[in-house]
């Protein structure tokens, strides 16, 4: 996914802190975060960084196990 996410972490409590306020800027903060969200909604967003994540921890787990093996083998020619 190509979204900035610093600038969506960032974009989102703006929004949700301005809501909380209820202030004049919660317009503001939320077509920013149209504008880089684009044609995707927030709950699309979620869901692709939700598979995202559990593509990473995916990836650490194989990594971990690979590591383990690896660890064995070296332990075995000692």
């Amino acid at each position: 996914m190509n979204v900035d996410k610093e600038k969506l972490k960032s974009l989102l409590w703006s929004v949700v802190a301005s809501w909380k306020a209820d202030d004049g800027d919660l317009l503001r903060h939320a077509d920013a975060l149209e504008e880089l969200l684009g044609n995707k909604t927030v709950e699309e967003v979620a869901l692709l960084l939700i598979e995202e994540n559990e593509a990473l921890r995916k990836e650490r787990d194989k990594l971990a196990e690979d590591k383990q093996g690896l660890l064995e083998d070296f332990a075995g020619l000692l």
